[in-house]
């Protein structure tokens, strides 16, 4: 486990100053939950005129909201539980640092959201969303390498969590569509 978490820390410091400090701005932005409300907003848009029915659209964003506090939540309970200090409060040499820095980063609920989203709308639109939703999922997770507050391990945990509860809540749409 230990050689585990030391490679974990060497990948972090070679992802963490993979781009120089001029992509700072960039990279705060895609962190920023806010910045991606435009898509979330068409998201829901698409979900809307995808649905057969009113209620179907009404059930699956109730899911997707509970999938949302299932994913965000559970990250916070684990966080709690494992203790595991985020890299910013670890003595890294070099590190960036761009953002508040919080006690524990195990695991990621930036990456269990953005991921849990992607696998819960490929069910539900059409196919070429899917690689799009990916593709902001794997931009956003390495966002929070690049600010300094989660190691890579910690986003693969949260995206692992997300796409999880996501099958779970499929399954659960399946039943009653």
């Amino acid at each position: 486990m230990d050689a585990l978490l030391e490679w974990d820390k060497q990948l972090f410091l070679i992802l963490n100053q993979l781009f120089s400090p001029s992509w700072d701005t960039f990279w705060l932005a895609v962190t920023n939950a806010i910045t991606w409300l435009p898509l979330y907003a068409v998201l829901i848009g698409r979900l809307i005129k995808n649905s057969n029915s009113h209620s179907t659209w009404i059930f699956r964003i109730a899911l997707s909201l509970v999938g949302l506090l299932l994913w965000d939540q559970g990250a916070n309970f684990v966080k709690e539980l494992i203790a595991r200090p985020r890299p910013c409060q670890e003595e890294l040499e070099g590190i960036r640092i761009l953002v508040h820095c919080s006690a524990y980063g195990f695991f990621s609920a930036h990456a269990a959201n953005t991921f849990g989203l992607a696998f819960l709308m490929r069910k539900w639109l059409k196919p070429s969303w899917f690689p799009i939703l990916i593709g902001v999922a794997f931009i956003q997770s390495f966002s929070r390498i690049h600010v300094g507050v989660h190691f890579p391990l910690d986003l693969l945990a949260g995206a692992l969590w997300g796409i999880f509860i996501s099958t779970i809540l499929v399954r659960i749409d399946s039943k009653f569509s």
